[in-house]
């Protein structure tokens, strides 16, 4: 990995947790008292890492964000803990949707690299693994199943939409 790669891959780190602290943590909708809509931005660091990058710094540096946002949510490894499942389950979800002519060495999962339909369902399947496992994590039963896939189902076009918004116009090389 050269060292503009490493620079890039830092800058998002800090410039994603930034957003996600700062800006989205801050956007919560629901009625009766309880929220049931969130905007996580933050797992877009791993669905932007290069598709050759080794699993294990993949997933520390996923439970590294996860635990930078925890530290400023006050959520105790909630966050840690989703984002390094997503890094986890990366490869699962990048080898469903491998190109019938596979991936090029040098391609990123940009729509420059591999189009806009594939980035659309790969940031799909991250997310709504990201949101599952978060908002499992969160209730920590499956008790509240209902309330869990309530809070998957409003969250996730919430935060296809803003990662997609990013995407487009930061437009990742690395």
């Amino acid at each position: 990995m050269s060292a503009g790669v490493a620079f890039r891959i830092a800058l998002r780190f800090v410039l994603l947790l930034a957003a996600q602290v700062f800006l989205f943590n801050q956007i919560a909708w629901g009625w009766g008292g309880r929220e049931y809509l969130f905007v996580f931005v933050y797992p877009l660091f791993v669905a932007l890492l290069p598709l050759r990058a080794p699993r294990p710094l993949v997933i520390l540096l996923a439970f590294l964000l996860g635990l930078a946002v925890d530290f400023f949510s006050e959520t105790l490894g909630l966050h840690a803990g989703a984002l390094t499942f997503t890094a986890y389950a990366r490869p699962l979800v990048l080898r469903a949707l491998r190109p019938r002519d596979g991936y090029n060495i040098k391609a990123t999962p940009t729509t420059a690299d591999l189009g806009a339909g594939w980035v659309s369902q790969y940031l799909s399947f991250l997310l709504l693994l990201h949101l599952l496992a978060f908002f499992l994590l969160q209730t920590f039963s499956i008790f509240f199943l209902g309330e869990i896939v309530l809070k998957t189902a409003l969250s996730l076009p919430a935060s296809l939409l803003t990662t997609a918004i990013l995407v487009l116009l930061f437009s990742p090389k690395a």
